[in-house]
């Protein structure tokens, strides 16, 4: 995947898909940005990025936003 010009490594963008998927509990999206920050992607990269991930889990059907927070769907 590349990102603002910045190319996301594959093993990457599963492991952060295969976090995010794991959440038991509802979770933001500066959460995960901060997560992938740590895990060191630029600043502006990472956000992003996680924006890009979420938009293709969303239209997967495997996360969901409610009440100002992303959650998974039952069964993904």
């Amino acid at each position: 995947m590349i990102v603002e010009g910045q190319e996301i490594d594959q093993e990457t963008v599963e492991w952060f898909t295969a976090h995010i998927l794991r959440q038991k509990e509802p979770f933001r999206a500066q959460d995960m940005e901060i997560k992938a920050f740590r895990n060191g992607l630029p600043s502006a990269v990472s956000a992003r990025f996680v924006d890009r991930l979420f938009q293709k889990l969303r239209k997967a059907r495997k996360i969901q936003f409610v009440g100002g927070y992303w959650s998974v769907v039952e069964g993904a």
